[in-house]
């Protein structure tokens, strides 16, 4: 006999109000519907499901074993109908990320080739924008390396990135050194530079960590940069134990509406940041 999913709602209804009347009723069905239905299951099961009780119906012992078993089978449908409706909406949006250009190039941007496999659907568009400057009007989370100050913003810290000096393999003894132009918020970076370095020594400075990691494996001269791109290039020699750190905070506005979209980007760039080992000194 064929037995249909409509037949197992009907018993998980009945399980749960006590009465076939109540079970039509939040079915939209007749109770004669929902007595077939019942008769229908207890005829391929070869045993009786319910029985009368105080003016209900409770499930005999076998019938409990069976409305368990049914009743995770239910769970788990109705998560699946969940995640399915969520990846719909996921797949009708696209969320904007800003970071700075070291983020994106070294971070974000190796992360998205299991971007499809691991959020079918989603998908992102990636801004690189000075630090300082990173949550414009048309972005719905940026990447800070420090932590934001706008009282507009939701904030999470979500890594610690540390920095180690390095010099030129080839020249891994040079004397000149590479830095960081001004920047409006004040970075440990420019702090250590000023305690520890003359501004004779260095011969130049640029924007970005992204230009220093360039400058540094040319053999310019030697620059703090982010330790785990420095264990990983190897035009770049490690010649001191960590000098400072930067934190690294994800924000979005305070008036965000929760999505699925939003949230599974949050949750994508979480993995793209553990999979670097960023925070590893």
């Amino acid at each position: 006999m064929k037995v249909r999913w409509d037949d197992f709602e009907t018993v998980l209804e009945v399980w749960r109000t006590g009465t076939q009347e109540r079970a039509a009723a939040a079915l939209g069905l007749d109770q004669a519907t929902i007595s077939r239905r019942i008769a229908r299951l207890e005829q391929a099961a070869a045993v009786k499901l319910f029985m009368r009780r105080g003016g209900r119906l409770v499930p005999t012992p076998a019938g409990e074993v069976f409305v368990s078993r049914l009743a995770q089978v239910d769970e788990a449908v109705t998560a699946a109908r969940v995640a399915l409706a969520a990846a719909n909406a996921i797949a009708e949006t696209t969320v904007r990320i800003a970071a700075t250009p070291l983020l994106i190039d070294h971070v974000l941007a190796p992360a998205l080739g299991g971007l499809s496999r691991r959020y079918p659907g989603l998908k992102v568009d990636l801004a690189a924008r000075p630090a300082g400057s990173l949550l414009a009007a048309d972005c719905d989370l940026a990447l800070h390396e420090s932590r934001p100050e706008d009282e507009g913003l939701v904030v999470r810290r979500v890594a610690v990135m540390p920095f180690r000096v390095y010099a030129p393999a080839a020249r891994p003894d040079c004397e000149e050194w590479v830095g960081l132009l001004p920047r409006e918020e004040p970075m440990p970076h420019t702090r250590w530079m000023a305690d520890n370095v003359s501004r004779a020594k260095v011969s130049v400075r640029v924007a970005e960590w992204s230009t220093a990691l360039v400058a540094v494996t040319k053999g310019v001269g030697r620059s703090p940069l982010p330790v785990f791109i420095g264990r990983r290039e190897p035009a770049v020699h490690p010649v001191s134990d960590v000098v400072f750190a930067h934190e690294i905070w994800l924000a979005l506005p305070a008036d965000s509406a929760p999505a699925p979209p939003l949230a599974a980007a949050q949750r994508w760039v979480d993995e793209a940041l553990s999979a670097v080992h960023l925070s590893d000194a």
